[in-house]
């Protein structure tokens, strides 16, 4: 089952935005923002890995490690050439999460989708509404959350015989289990790799414009293994693991086809489309019945029993001759 065909991708122009001191003033705002409203999962972005029993193996997985920490200063050296980089940094700290974290339920994975809703979201806020009708950073697919979650189905897969995770070998490349090396004549039959680490990097980072794009690189992965292990002597041990991924593959395709046909696809990909949301500039009349309503507010001292005003102490500015700090 494929997704389907109908579906335009849509293709958009990202254009040029120079860092310059309003948009880094903007980043700033978003990396501030972030650990606000993800005091929790921030925590674990703020500074590189440094973990001694991972530190090793994250640095072999993982080709462009980044933190929260390193972001700012970049920031601060204005590292960053245009608006797009700074994102993709963004986006990097989750995809780097979601590559390296793939054990089956592991914890850290809801954790990075989380921080990445509320990336975008402030993307979106800070600059997207700024830059308006400009694109300056690629968006993700409308679909990334449906497409994590094929991801998040495959890894959950198990192997009957030993109970071990059946996409284990898929997750990096296949030189990254060779020592670094491809295997001899592997890149003369296989001429585009992928493994599901490259998929998730893609995803997030926004690469795919469309489903079909997402689901054609999810089935290389096994047609890849297909062509050049058939046949071998561990062709036996891999079509077994490729059959059952396969089957799982399958079924996950067709849920997100058949969101991709439903309405609530249908909306996603039409917000997509849509250009930034302008709002209206409120009413004079408007803005003072708001201000009747605070003025119209009281406050009672419980312990002087006295009722007053709430906005008494804030009708006019304060007495800096009093308060000199």
């Amino acid at each position: 089952t494929t997704p389907p065909a109908s579906t335009t991708p849509i293709v958009e122009t990202v254009g040029e935005a120079p860092m310059n001191a309003t948009r880094r003033a903007q980043c700033y705002k978003i990396v501030s923002s972030f650990k606000r409203r993800q005091p929790s999962n921030s925590k674990w972005f703020l500074k590189p890995i440094s973990d001694p029993m991972i530190v090793k193996d994250y640095k072999e997985k993982i080709s462009n490690p980044v933190d929260l920490g390193a972001i700012t200063s970049k920031l601060d050296k204005n590292q960053y050439s245009t608006v797009a980089e700074f994102v993709l940094d963004l986006r990097r700290i989750c995809s780097n999460c979601l590559q390296y974290n793939t054990t089956i339920d592991d914890s850290f994975r809801p954790i990075a989708t989380d921080c990445l809703t509320t990336m975008e979201q402030l993307c979106k806020f800070f600059i997207g509404k700024n830059e308006s009708p400009k694109i300056v950073y690629p968006r993700l697919v409308y679909c990334w959350e449906e497409c994590l979650k094929v991801i998040d189905a495959l890894l959950k897969i198990k192997n009957p015989d030993d109970g071990y995770q059946t996409a284990h070998f898929f997750l990096q490349p296949v030189s990254f289990f060779c020592g670094g090396q491809w295997p001899h004549g592997y890149l003369e039959r296989v001429q585009k790799p992928m493994d599901y680490g490259t998929i998730v990097q893609n995803l997030i980072t926004g690469v795919y414009d469309s489903a079909e794009k997402f689901a054609a690189d999810c089935r290389l992965v096994t047609s890849n293994c297909r062509l050049f292990y058939e046949g071998t002597e561990d062709g036996p041990v891999f079509m077994e693991k490729v059959n059952r991924l396969e089957q799982g593959m399958a079924k996950q395709l067709a849920q997100l086809s058949s969101y991709d046909k439903s309405d609530k696809g249908a909306k996603a990909r039409e917000k997509f489309r849509t250009k930034m949301l302008t709002i209206k500039k409120p009413e004079q009349a408007f803005l003072k019945d708001i201000l009747r309503d605070l003025r119209a507010t009281t406050y009672t001292d419980k312990s002087a029993k006295i009722t007053e005003k709430a906005t008494l102490h804030f009708e006019n500015p304060v007495d800096t001759s009093m308060f000199t700090d």
